[in-house]
């Protein structure tokens, strides 16, 4: 049983409790029903923990799947990214990092701002890591 639960299914008073005279009966039935809600808490508190640490074993069990795929979708992304011209490229890169400064300068929160630069890492680095240069100087 919930707080909430126990104190709304109490017996119903006189006027005189809502007019702030507390008997002595009342004061006792409160505390009895504020009893009987902990109680119910204190029974469920091992099921919810069970539960907690399932879910935490089963995050634990597929994070590294998960960080394999994020991996390999961004090495794709960098591949399909270096076919594209330097000029396409560099007006990405301005774009995304154009957007997070304004974004930034709005006052939005710091996770939307770095996900609106993240297209210009990653354009950044397919430029820096395009087959056949092996140094970041024009040749």
């Amino acid at each position: 049983m919930t707080i909430t639960k126990a104190l709304t299914e109490a017996p119903e008073t006189d006027d005189a409790t809502h007019l702030g005279d507390d008997s002595p009966d009342q004061a006792r039935s409160y505390a009895g029903r504020m009893r009987v809600a902990i109680d119910g808490a204190a029974d469920r508190l091992p099921v919810m923990l069970a539960s907690a640490r399932s879910g935490a074993d089963q995050v634990a069990t597929q994070l590294p799947a998960a960080v394999d795929r994020a991996r390999v979708g961004v090495e794709e992304t960098t591949t399909t990214l270096q076919t594209m011209p330097d000029g396409t490229l560099q007006l990405f890169a301005a774009a995304s990092i154009g957007l997070a400064t304004g974004l930034y300068i709005a006052g939005m929160p710091r996770l939307i701002t770095l996900a609106a630069i993240a297209p210009a890492l990653l354009a950044g680095g397919a430029i820096a890591r395009r087959p056949g240069r092996s140094s970041g100087k024009p040749s």
